[in-house]
């Protein structure tokens, strides 16, 4: 009966801590796991109000939460929209969206990622509900 009323309320009776999030990840972005196990690490950076130049969207790979994933995707590609797709250039030890006008919508980043992981043609949905 006692080991019974501990699983009730926990080891500790008490309950559990959401004060301590973690380790964040290396580039303060937001993580989608992985098909093939890890994650790649999402990074939106803003264009400088008044410029020319388009939000920047980095993408890395990302073997745990803090390791970078080696090797990781060289080229990929990233949907959005009605299928306008962007050929993403490396950067950073990442994978960004080309430099240019704007076709990205305001919030978070929505469409789909195409990379080659572990030998394999892999989509990853990104910020689709």
């Amino acid at each position: 009966a006692c080991a019974a009323l501990g699983l009730l309320a926990g080891c500790d009776g008490g309950a559990p801590s959401t004060s301590n999030a973690g380790t964040p990840p290396p580039h303060n972005g937001s993580l989608v796991n992985l098909p093939t196990g890890g994650f790649v690490e999402v990074v939106k950076k803003p264009a400088a109000k008044g410029a020319s130049a388009a939000d920047e969207i980095t993408f890395y790979f990302l073997k745990s939460m803090t390791t970078p994933m080696s090797p990781a995707p060289a080229a990929g590609t990233f949907t959005v929209g009605k299928g306008k797709v962007l050929t993403l250039v490396p950067k950073d030890g990442g994978l960004a969206t080309p430099a240019g006008p704007s076709i990205l919508v305001e919030g978070e980043p929505e469409g789909t990622l195409a990379v080659e992981l572990d030998g394999k043609k892999t989509t990853i949905p990104i910020g689709v509900r």
